[in-house]
């Protein structure tokens, strides 16, 4: 798997010769603006290419709805940046857990914002890399959370589904 600043990546991202015209230029600027509204963002995933539609997947103003359809690119790294947005909804992740490229699943596996409920399906994850991913990222928030008094010794919450092996 490679990554790049801690992301996995599928195509290099954008260069000087992808963003060579202005008009490019100015469409990567909006993709990475956080105060582009979510109607621009979406307008502009429509005919955008890859290295700009993960900068749209990333900016914390992406609709729902504009994720949901990123979600279903050919380029893992757009996945990658759908997964890890936080306006993701749980159907979407859920259908991003069964990706079939590994480096959708090992970032889904390694984000320690994604609900317990995801990160425990992919304990099973068929690549022994996710699930134990999945494993440590687990142990580390059930850590976390009891060191925090989240969950109390005892409580359902402190006996996760998943074995620690």
């Amino acid at each position: 798997m490679e990554h790049r600043n801690g992301k996995a990546r599928g195509k290099e991202p954008a260069t000087s010769s992808a963003l060579g015209s202005e008009e490019m230029r100015t469409k990567f600027a909006m993709a990475v603006n956080p105060n582009t509204p979510s109607k621009v963002l979406a307008e502009l995933a429509e005919s955008a290419p890859e290295c700009i539609l993960e900068r749209i997947a990333e900016n914390p103003r992406a609709s729902a709805e504009t994720l949901s359809r990123l979600a279903a690119h050919c380029c893992a790294a757009v996945r990658v940046a759908v997964a890890e947005n936080t306006n993701t909804v749980l159907d979407v992740l859920l259908e991003l857990v069964q990706d079939e490229s590994v480096d959708v699943r090992y970032s889904i596996a390694e984000n320690h914002s994604m609900p317990f409920g995801i990160l425990e399906s992919l304990i099973d994850d068929e690549n022994p890399y996710v699930s134990m991913r999945a494993r440590k990222t687990l142990a580390r928030l059930v850590e976390n959370n009891v060191r925090r008094g989240r969950f109390k010794v005892g409580s359902d919450f402190s006996e996760p589904k998943y074995q620690m092996g």
